[in-house]
């Protein structure tokens, strides 16, 4: 009656089933999941220890000798295989369970950032020298040099000023000495004149006979020509057949008269030339004399602003803490004392004003003896015929001569009341330390030539150390390629020091160069930058010159300087000489360095030479005789730095400087960066043979590892899709890509 039922069991069953089945896919995913992100956990550190075990590989000698890393010789490739396949080995218990069967795939390897390369290079000495170097050149040297700031600022600017009106004091005064010796040789130019006119000035002439003397004045002309009249008269008076009786002296007459013209003519025409010529050049020389003394006004003017001692004042401020340098008495304002006395250089506009007009008034004085003298030669053109009168040709000649002699007296004739001599003596009176000074600069000419003889024999040397030239073309090669390398062009060679005869020349070399040192410390002072530590560590990596190898040719230039000096001149005896100034042959770094050293020993030595000669009072006076001073002590300086390697600061300033520590001054001047890591890398290459160019301190590393998907592969494939992964799924396995980079 009633129908049965049918069970439910197939349904639930079935439900159950399914539930169950997402469920173990569910976990199963989250299984292949988690095994994933444990994998690439390990791929990710397996990847950065064998990076860091390839780059543990550096150059032993490099970091050793030059504080440098960069990859050594062995295959990285093959340490970085190694330590993947060492990691990735299985124990060999057959009963464990290996949850991440992880396998090598495949791994590269990239090398790049070579030590050659400046970034890199000067990456490299920053990490060495960051800290070393700023404490090191701010005790050593900053410490030392800073009590000195005040001192050779004053000398400085005093050295600058002095020298600019030294030179322009001297055109000056040449420029007046011209323009005396113009009027005085235009005047001298009428010296004959007067005696031409007559033998020894009269008020009046006496008429003579012809014959009764010989006619050679003009005055001679007139006295004769009232008899030389009658006495062709007396001729022309005569019979036909009687013979002329004065036909001779007659014509000796106008012989010797025609003669005193053309004489008289030639020499006033010849002085009309010279004064119109010698008195527009003495104008010429007083304006050169004006524009001098201008140009002295507008350098001393100038001199308290000078730019290049803005230096000095920083590296006075600056604050050294946990130094007390000692100090001498501060003796700077005697220095700047010297500026103050530059106006007794200036002439007075009253006395350039007075000299210009004596040229006008000797031009006007000269102008009347021309007209007197034009017409006493107008007035004498009549003598050859008979209209003349020997009345005007007396008083032409008298009033010529009497306008002449004056003329002679106040500006050709040496003598008290001679105008130019008066001038002359008016202008000595400002020139009175002259002889002194003159003396002076003739002495420091001398000691300079004495110095530059030191030179001229550490030059001499290049012939004997011949053998050493084969590694500095070496040295060269190296440097070229690694200028080419970084594309650099090369550049022009240091100049040198300039060691000139001239006192003054090599004392503005020697001050310019102080502006420089301590221009560069006060940037250093103010902030830390490369060149400072690129400077240090050439110091304190690169061997300097043995300067004691120069001893006996700095006490005696004469001299012989045998093969222990020539011994000293390879590449590796002067390394930081050759980083300084980049000579590629054995004596030339080494003279550049000699040289530059007496240069800051004579800028010292002027300073407290200016000290010492203050009380001479003529400001030019005291800078001849305060670089005199500096270029003798500044011999005796080398003599001493040769034979101890080390001099005192200065008198003022009681502390040892080294030889080294002047090279690590000149470092910091000679700013040209790039070149410098050049040359260092030049010579670490010469000296290691290790080519920095091709040396890498940069590596990057892929590896692709791959582990057996245990549930799901297609939906774990579906999910890295999804996510962006670069990962992938092959078959049944997962592949994972990681890189690392690592950097010295």
């Amino acid at each position: 009656m009633f129908a049965k039922k049918k069970p439910e069991n197939g349904s639930v069953s079935v439900f159950l089933i399914m539930i169950l089945a997402f469920i173990f896919a569910f976990v199963a995913l989250f299984i292949d999941y988690a095994r994933i992100a444990a994998m690439k956990v390990q791929s990710e550190r397996l990847v950065h220890a064998a990076i860091r075990s390839v780059m543990s590989s550096y150059d032993p000698e490099l970091q050793e000798r030059y504080g440098l890393f960069a990859y050594g010789e062995q295959s990285g490739d093959q340490i970085m295989a190694g330590v993947l396949n060492s990691s990735m080995e299985k124990g060999k218990r057959g009963d464990g369970f290996d949850v991440l069967p992880i396998e090598l795939d495949s791994s590269s390897l990239r090398m790049d950032r070579m030590l050659g390369e400046y970034d890199i290079f000067n990456r490299e000495i920053g990490e060495e020298m960051k800290y070393k170097a700023p404490i090191d050149f701010t005790l050593e040297i900053v410490s030392k040099f800073k009590p000195l700031s005040s001192f050779m600022k004053e000398a400085s600017d005093t050295v600058d000023v002095l020298r600019k009106l030294q030179k322009l004091y001297d055109k000056r005064e040449a420029a007046l000495d011209d323009m005396l010796a113009k009027q005085k040789k235009a005047a001298q130019s009428a010296n004959g004149i007067p005696g031409i006119l007559m033998g020894l000035y009269s008020t009046s002439i006496a008429n003579e006979s012809l014959g009764a003397s010989h006619v050679g004045t003009a005055a001679g002309i007139a006295a004769q020509y009232d008899d030389y009249v009658a006495k062709v008269h007396a001729d022309a008076n005569r019979d036909e057949d009687e013979k002329p009786q004065y036909k001779d002296e007659i014509k000796e007459y106008l012989e010797s008269s025609a003669d005193v013209l053309t004489l008289l003519g030639n020499k006033h025409r010849s002085s009309v030339e010279s004064h119109a010529k010698l008195l527009q050049e003495a104008r010429q020389a007083w304006q050169e004399a004006n524009d001098q003394n201008e140009r002295m006004k507008e350098v001393i003017a100038a001199s308290e602003n000078r730019a290049d001692s803005a230096g000095y004042e920083e590296v006075a401020r600056g604050s050294i803490p946990g130094t007390t340098p000692e100090t001498g008495e501060d003796d700077s304002d005697q220095i700047r004392g010297l500026r103050g006395q530059t106006d007794k250089l200036l002439l007075s506009e009253s006395l350039l004003n007075d000299l210009k007009s004596e040229i006008g008034r000797q031009e006007e004085e000269f102008r009347k003896a021309d007209r007197d003298i034009a017409n006493a030669i107008s007035s004498l053109a009549t003598a050859s015929g008979l209209g003349g009168s020997s009345g005007s040709m007396k008083q032409a000649v008298i009033s010529a001569r009497g306008a002449c002699d004056p003329y002679i007296r106040a500006y050709a004739e040496t003598g008290s009341a001679n105008k130019l001599n008066q001038e002359a003596a008016s202008l000595e009176t400002h020139r009175a330390s002259d002889k002194e000074r003159k003396e002076a600069e003739k002495q420091g000419k001398a000691k300079l030539k004495d110095a530059a003889h030191i030179l001229e024999r550490i030059n001499e040397l290049d012939q004997k150390a011949k053998r050493h030239l084969e590694d500095f073309k070496k040295l060269q090669t190296y440097y070229d390629d690694n200028l080419s390398f970084n594309k650099q062009l090369a550049d022009g060679k240091y100049q040198g020091a300039d060691l000139d005869n001239d006192p003054y020349d090599a004392g503005k070399y020697a001050m310019n160069d102080m502006d420089g040192i301590y221009g560069a410390m006060a940037g250093m002072m103010s902030g830390l930058k490369d060149e400072l530590l690129q400077n240090e560590y050439a110091a304190s990596y690169f061997k300097p010159f043995n300067i004691s190898s120069l001893k006996d040719a700095a006490s005696n230039p004469q001299a012989e300087l045998g093969d222990a000096v020539v011994d000293q001149l390879s590449v590796k005896n002067q390394e930081l000489e050759y980083i300084l100034y980049g000579f590629h042959n054995p004596v030339g770094n080494v003279s550049a360095a000699y040289a530059e050293i007496f240069a800051s020993r004579l800028a010292i030595r002027t300073m407290e030479g200016l000290v010492k000669n203050s009380g001479l009072g003529h400001p030019l006076l005291v800078l001849a005789a305060a670089l005199l001073y500096g270029i003798e002590m500044a011999i005796a300086d080398m003599i001493t730095l040769c034979e101890t390697g080390a001099v005192e600061l200065s008198s003022y300033i009681k502390v040892k400087i080294t030889y080294r520590d002047y090279l690590r001054l000149f470092l910091l001047i000679h700013s040209n960066n790039q070149k410098k890591m050049s040359r260092m890398l030049a010579l670490i290459r010469f000296n290691t043979g290790i080519n920095p160019a091709e040396r890498p301190t940069y590596v990057s590393g892929d590896v692709k590892v791959g582990m057996r998907l245990w549930f799901l592969p297609g939906v774990m494939k579906m999910i890295g899709y999804a996510g962006g992964s670069p990962d992938q799924v092959e078959g049944n396995r997962y592949y994972a890509v990681k890189q690392a980079d690592y950097s010295y």
